[in-house]
């Protein structure tokens, strides 16, 4: 790791270490990667770090910004619209049955103030290869037994940090979300990193918590903090 910038911080990843998180980055930006090695990505995201996107250059831009979303999976909201899905034998909800195309499915959802996706073929393959290690994991929806939506994300230990959403059907995407929260809280998992804050988790129940506050809560659940 070089430090690049002293004021802001800016650093170059070059090897697989990171920055204090309680520094303070501009716009939450810390600096680049050449690449997503497993390993960058695995001390990345344990301690409350992830890349956003790849840059014209082919550098890989890594964040931590001072406020972040989490939903504990004990508080996640549903309506009795939902819950009555949940029960249908129409609909079905399975893990890891599918991450190929839960990915790509992500990589193609138009999303506002946004040109196009960061999910490009680089982060398809290096979120792959971390899912073949078992770290990266696809949650699905199926409706009478095609694939109709999910996400996928980073587990380390008892740290989950959701990437990318996608829906082919409506309430797909949320009923998949609400699947999870139950399996992850009869595993002990307390809480779902949602990275930026948004209006539809937050409906959901997401809540927005300062850098002092989450940086601890992921660094235990990943286990870098005993």
């Amino acid at each position: 790791m070089i430090k690049v910038n002293e004021n802001p911080p800016l650093y170059l990843l070059d090897d697989y270490s990171f920055p204090s998180p309680y520094e303070e980055f501009e716009d939450g930006f810390i600096g680049a990667s050449y690449d997503l090695h497993p390993k960058r990505l695995l001390e990345g995201y344990s301690n409350g770090f992830f890349p956003w996107y790849q840059d014209d250059e082919g550098l890989f831009h890594w964040f931590i910004l001072d406020k972040r979303m989490l939903l504990k999976t004990n508080e996640v909201k549903t309506t009795k619209k939902l819950l009555k899905k949940l029960r249908s034998k129409k609909w079905e909800f399975k893990i890891n049955e599918n991450f190929d195309e839960v990915i790509k499915n992500c990589s193609k959802v138009k999303r506002k103030q946004e040109d196009g996706t960061w999910i490009n073929n680089e982060f398809i393959n290096s979120y792959t290869q971390l899912h073949k290690l078992g770290f990266a994991l696809s949650v699905e929806s199926y409706y009478e037994g095609e694939l109709v939506g999910g996400f996928y994300g980073v587990a380390i230990n008892k740290y989950f940090s959701g990437e990318s959403m996608f829906y082919l059907k409506s309430d797909a995407s949320k009923l998949a979300l609400i699947y999870f929260c139950d399996v992850l809280r009869q595993n002990g998992v307390e809480y779902i990193d949602c990275q930026v804050p948004s209006e539809h988790l937050g409906s959901m129940g997401g809540k927005v918590y300062k850098k002092e506050e989450f940086v601890p809560v992921i660094q235990k659940a990943s286990g870098v903090l005993q």
